[in-house]
């Protein structure tokens, strides 16, 4: 049995995908696929146990990729306000919630070009448009978070979110903190490019959430 290190939760809040953490944790190759399975649940917690079987590699060919090894997950009914705890430890690990980010998918000129869950216990999305400008969504534990200085506030929902600047001028990040996770989206140009302030806001403002 293996512990994981986060989990995200879907919109239909009953499909679950965990990150083990096994990529970076353990140097060689899975024989079986990861499996997921709930070892117990009441009106509070869900625990959910990561088992594979693991054959060690030789130093010489070790390799890892830096990203979490997902296993994935179904419940009966739908998560609510239970707690995931992992069945090794008994503990809770951070959990994102589709339903506390946009859902840049549906604004069809946006197509994901990448996405995982890390074994540092973050969960980060990319996405691109035709003209090359860039949505990055991230999410991670408040207490891990440094944030740049404030520029401006917009509302996110039933959250103020903090806007600042991301790297270069004319990339701008919001962001909104619920319960112990902050999460983030980042708008970047293309290059030679800018986006304002206000154009970043009308961007927040044309997203969809469910």
């Amino acid at each position: 049995m293996l512990p994981w290190v986060a989990a995200v939760v879907a919109r239909d809040d009953t499909s679950i995908t965990v990150a083990t953490g096994i990529d970076s944790a353990i140097c060689g190759e899975s024989t079986r696929s990861l499996e997921a399975t709930i070892t117990r649940q009441d009106e509070t917690q869900v625990v959910i146990s990561v088992t594979t079987s693991i054959v060690r590699a030789e130093e010489e060919v070790c390799a890892t990729t830096g990203d979490a090894a997902p296993a994935f997950v179904s419940l009966q009914k739908p998560l609510g306000d239970r707690v995931l705890r992992d069945a090794t430890t008994t503990r809770p690990h951070p959990t994102y919630f589709q339903r506390d980010v946009p859902d840049v998918l549906a604004d069809k000129r946006w197509d994901p070009s990448g996405g995982h869950l890390r074994p540092d216990e973050r969960w980060f999305q990319s996405f691109r448009d035709p003209g090359g400008t860039m949505l990055l969504l991230d999410a991670q534990p408040t207490t891990r978070v440094h944030r740049p200085a404030t520029i401006a506030t917009v509302p996110i929902r039933s959250q103020q979110g903090i806007i600042t600047t991301y790297g270069a001028p004319g990339s701008w990040t919001v962001w909104w903190e619920l319960g112990q996770v902050t999460y983030s989206l980042s708008l970047i140009p293309p290059e030679s490019h800018g986006f304002t302030l206000k154009q970043f806001k009308q961007q927040l403002a044309g997203l969809r959430w469910s």
